[in-house]
């Protein structure tokens, strides 16, 4: 890597943690990362309900057992998210046909009481590991790179493609449409990303991914954005 290129470099890279689904014994704790599965809630709370039907469990992220905190997790411990049950999420907030639920305090959690969806898609456990170089797609950094190098950007410069906490979003067509423009009234900030996969049996359309943001408007950085991409 020539001087420009490694200068560019440490300008854009950004430390990622990437999930991989299954290929081990399941943990013996319940609070550990799963995909297809979701255990946990606050008192008083029930499963997620789309016009009368419950949803499918997508995932648990145990942020507490991260190595460290991803940019727009760092005052979150935990995280279920939800989808369907019928159709998957066209520019909908948070509660239609998809739901994210975000705890700042593990220790509050209790079990969820579980309901059968006739979900298709497969639970497996989760383990992390760490990318400390992730770059940008080009729709994300076109405008700055060097011309001197712009030619050879992605032979110099990997996105890492999975379920992803951090780093920079893959992305398929475009910018995630809340950025850079941010049409969305909460100006959401991305903060992490699950793809599609063959295990788990999980497809966002034609081999997609979806991409979850953090508001970042005033009063709005509780609320959460999810917008996909695929083929």
């Amino acid at each position: 890597m020539n001087k420009i290129a490694k200068k560019f470099s440490e300008q854009i890279k950004r430390k990622a943690i990437i999930f991989d689904i299954g290929g081990f014994r399941p943990p013996e704790d319940p609070l550990h990362s799963w995909f297809g599965k979701v255990s946990f809630c606050v008192q008083d709370e029930e499963w997620p309900l789309q016009n009368g039907d419950p949803m499918h469990a997508l995932a648990q992220i145990n942020i507490c057992q991260l190595p460290f905190r991803t940019p727009g997790l760092e005052d979150i411990d935990f995280i279920a998210i939800f989808v369907g049950p019928h159709e998957l999420p066209i520019d909908a907030p948070n509660g239609q046909n998809w739901v994210i639920r975000v705890y700042k305090d593990i220790s509050k959690l209790v079990s969820l009481k579980q309901v059968n969806t006739s979900s298709y898609i497969k639970s497996f456990p989760m383990n992390y590991r760490v990318i400390d170089d992730d770059y940008p797609c080009w729709e994300d950094v076109a405008f700055s790179c060097p011309e001197e190098i712009s030619d050879d950007y992605y032979d110099l410069f990997d996105n890492s493609h999975g379920f992803k906490l951090g780093g920079w979003p893959s992305l398929i067509q475009s910018e995630i449409y809340w950025a850079p423009w941010n049409k969305h009234e909460t100006e959401p900030k991305y903060v992490f990303q699950i793809d599609t996969t063959e295990k788990g049996n999980w497809m966002w359309g034609d081999n997609g991914i979806g991409y979850f943001g953090r508001g970042t408007a005033k009063k709005k950085k509780e609320e959460w954005a999810l917008e996909w991409q695929c083929y």
